[in-house]
């Protein structure tokens, strides 16, 4: 493993941190890294309706050909629901890789650990996510859908967890993306964007806008980098 990567894999372990798909999914993909490779994401996020900022960073690697192991973090400034950092450590399977025109399934394992200011414990819970994505049109439309369930140790309960998201081509570097995703016990967000690719499969921006009903209703947008080598 080179420096630069076992450097950013040791910040994340000792920074805030959260996890999610390939930017700028939340809803997981039938995807990992190639075999040997290494993936960095990180991005803002930025409420809109009150004040709150996150910032993630993601280090992804493949070791075994076909499991992706991901190690990261995020720090949030919430006037809301308070400061938090959180730590998260997860390995997805593929189970049948993507084709084109046909279907592709993963599954992952996590856990995430959310700290948040005095006197709130320290809260620490596994997660599961099954994953089945779908190509179309040669890959024009693929779509993902997951079903997952997550342990909220902060309310005594498992919630159960699910998403569905489309991406789009558009043009050979730029791809439109929409999902819906939600939990048990909330109202689904809505969540639109778009990716570029500045180098082909190496280098990656992308924004996107969210919502989610609520009170009060969440407004966000995010920018995100991500990074493949």
């Amino acid at each position: 493993m080179c420096r630069f990567v076992q450097f950013l894999i040791a910040f994340t372990l000792a920074a805030p941190l959260h996890a999610h798909a390939a930017r700028p999914f939340v809803t997981d993909d039938a995807r990992v890294v190639d075999e040997g490779g290494y993936q960095i994401e990180t991005f803002v996020k930025r409420q809109r309706a009150f004040k709150e900022h996150e910032f993630w960073l993601l280090a992804a690697h493949n070791p075994f050909g076909r499991v992706e192991l991901t190690f990261g973090g995020t720090a949030m400034q919430s006037s809301l629901d308070g400061n938090s950092n959180s730590l998260i450590a997860q390995a997805k399977t593929l189970l049948k890789p993507l084709e084109r025109n046909g279907a592709g399934y993963a599954l992952t394992l996590g856990v995430m650990r959310v700290e948040r200011a005095p006197p709130t414990p320290v809260e620490t819970g596994p997660y599961v996510n099954a994953i089945a994505s779908y190509s179309f049109a040669d890959d024009s439309v693929v779509m993902h859908t997951n079903l997952g369930a997550r342990r909220d140790d902060a309310a005594g309960l498992t919630r159960g967890t699910w998403g569905i998201g489309v991406e789009i081509w558009m043009s050979e570097r730029l791809y439109g993306i929409a999902e819906t995703y939600g939990e048990r016990g909330q109202q689904p967000t809505r969540h639109f964007g778009v990716r570029y690719w500045v180098v082909p499969q190496r280098v990656q921006f992308d924004g996107t806008l969210g919502i989610q009903d609520g009170n009060p209703a969440r407004r966000f947008n995010t920018i995100g980098l991500r990074l493949l080598f």
